[in-house]
């Protein structure tokens, strides 16, 4: 047997944990949360929980650095590809869909957890890439205005109607399944649909006029 097939095992261990983890954090909060909770969910023991992870703490660290590199760390090569500047916007709305439409309790979490911890954002941000993130976003979209690419505007605003576009209609979905009535299929067909209308969207706005 391999090196890379005895890690195997620990690897889809560790990854299995941190998806319980976050389930479960998601739904109590990290205050409410126990080991005992997330060993459970996972379907592990509390032994094997703690082999892997030695304090609640540390496992929450863990969830959320993880879940805000999924919202930024990709997204960086998608702005700075060698593309026009609406392919690279539309790209970006794409991929930032498809990675909420695969973690939909994502947005809730972090929100929940910020908002109970307001410091938790800021001791944590020089670890992760949302400063470089919103640095090359900024870049982009000033040296594009600066070659008459598109309008000048300020790069805050373009991030601001991004991220409440693609990110509010999961917080808010739990609100918009029960007013429509959407089953989750529809839901994640009407998410599709929005790819285009959210990049129509922030195309126009950065137009030249």
């Amino acid at each position: 047997m391999s090196q890379e097939e005895n890690l195997q095992p620990e690897v889809n261990t560790e990854h299995q944990i941190l998806v319980a983890a976050r389930k479960v954090f998601t739904r109590k909060g990290y205050a409410a949360a126990r080991m005992e909770d997330i060993a459970k969910e996972a379907g592990i023991n509390r032994a094997l929980l703690h082999y892997y992870f030695r304090s609640k703490d540390r496992l929450f660290e863990m969830v959320f650095d993880e879940n805000i590199r999924k919202f930024y760390g990709s997204f960086i090569g998608i702005l700075t590809a060698d593309a026009p500047i609406d392919i690279r916007i539309r790209n970006l709305v794409s991929a930032e869909i498809d990675m909420l439409l695969h973690n939909q309790d994502l947005p809730l979490f972090v929100l929940n957890e910020i908002t109970r911890n307001p410091e938790l954002l800021s001791t944590r941000i020089n670890l992760l890439p949302l400063r470089e993130f919103k640095q090359v976003f900024v870049r982009v979209i000033t040296e594009e205005a600066a070659k008459g690419n598109i309008r000048q505007i300020n790069p805050l605003h373009v991030l601001l109607h991004l991220m409440s576009l693609c990110v509010f209609p999961f917080v808010g979905r739990p609100m918009f399944v029960a007013i429509s009535g959407a089953t989750p299929e529809q839901f994640e067909a009407i998410m599709e649909e929005r790819k285009q209308l959210i990049a129509e969207t922030l195309i126009q706005l950065i137009k030249p006029r």
